[in-house]
């Protein structure tokens, strides 16, 4: 019988605790160390890790940090950002049912385990968290960050009907009652958060639905590039490609990275540039594209992060045109 693969984390999994380390004075050298982590883990987002070694870090970082409600805390300090593309996707979603939506569907740029699920019966929702094999802070995080997220974005003081979890209680309820002001259980079936149905519809104030619609699809952009981790690595550019990609910055930050711009700036024409790149395995086209997807970070970055400001900086003529360009990837 064929061995189904490990599901796999990515990086980002780990960056969000490094990201909180400084502020919560968290000692977490060795346990990186440790972890044996792939060469850019610690510093690039989407570099695939074992699970296994992911589950490690933050267990681990529970243990040295001598913090029974690691999560909680992690949950308070990381900023609007912190998850990336996905963070800016709540922010601009039209209500909270909307974002809950959309997390449930991008967690895995995060990890894939466990399952996340929002249902609706009677007055009551309910957002679930199965992983069996789980780490109490993650579990957590992803309960405190959740109500956190919906507090900030809508303006409202959200507060759960009762909140779940699976593993068993830790500590006294001081945090718990900080962060959730309500009824918290442990030992339950999954985690989970109820909320009376009617919040669903709660509208964020930050709601932006071109902005939304452009992050939707570049998150669906990097889902399916992240489904491929098995492919294998592509061959190291030469210093022409490199060459083109530096062109590329340049030409994207004037407004125009088009093909007979870059040949002009490079000095050759249109066909030979073509003819040089597909002898390196690749093209125009795509290494705009990659370049492009480098300089999201850099737009997402910001505090405020606009539509309009997004296509700007991508070197294209309108919000519509990076969404339709994203949807041809």
């Amino acid at each position: 019988m064929r061995k189904e693969p490990a599901p796999p984390a990515f990086s980002d999994f780990i960056l969000l605790l490094i990201s909180a380390a400084p502020k919560l004075g968290l000692p977490l050298e060795a346990v990186l160390r440790d972890a044996a982590l792939p060469p850019g883990a610690l510093s690039q987002r989407g570099v695939p890790i074992p699970l296994s070694a992911a589950r490690y870090v933050w267990s681990s970082a529970e243990r040295v940090s001598g913090d029974p409600v690691l999560g909680l805390h992690v949950a308070e300090t990381l900023e609007v950002g912190t998850l990336d593309v996905v963070d800016y996707l709540s922010r601009s979603s039209a209500s909270f049912g909307a974002a809950l939506s959309r997390f449930i569907r991008f967690a895995p740029l995060f990890a894939d385990s466990g399952v996340l699920s929002l249902h609706a019966d009677g007055g009551h929702a309910r957002f679930r968290h199965v992983a069996p094999s789980g780490v109490p802070a993650v579990s957590e995080l992803i309960a405190g960050m959740t109500v956190l997220r919906a507090r900030a974005f809508s303006g409202e003081y959200v507060r759960p009907l009762t909140v779940r979890f699976r593993h068993q209680r830790r500590c006294g309820a001081g945090a718990y009652e900080r962060i959730f002001d309500a009824p918290v259980e442990f030992g339950a079936a999954c985690d989970e958060l109820v909320f009376r149905r009617e919040h669903l519809e709660m509208p964020f104030r930050s709601a932006d639905p071109g902005l939304c619609e452009i992050l939707e699809e570049l998150a669906q952009l990097r889902l399916q590039q992240q489904s491929r981790v098995d492919a294998p690595p592509p061959a190291a550019p030469s210093g022409f490609v490199d060459e083109v990609r530096h062109v590329l910055r340049e030409c994207i930050a004037e407004g125009n990275p088009n093909i007979d711009q870059v040949a002009e700036r490079m000095g050759v024409s249109s066909r030979t540039l073509q003819r040089q790149l597909r002898e390196q395995g690749t093209s125009h086209r795509a290494l705009l594209a990659e370049t492009r997807a480098a300089l999201v970070d850099q737009y997402l970055s910001s505090s405020t992060p606009t539509r309009h400001a997004l296509a700007a900086g991508l070197g294209y003529a309108s919000a519509r045109s990076v969404s339709r360009a994203l949807r041809r990837r």
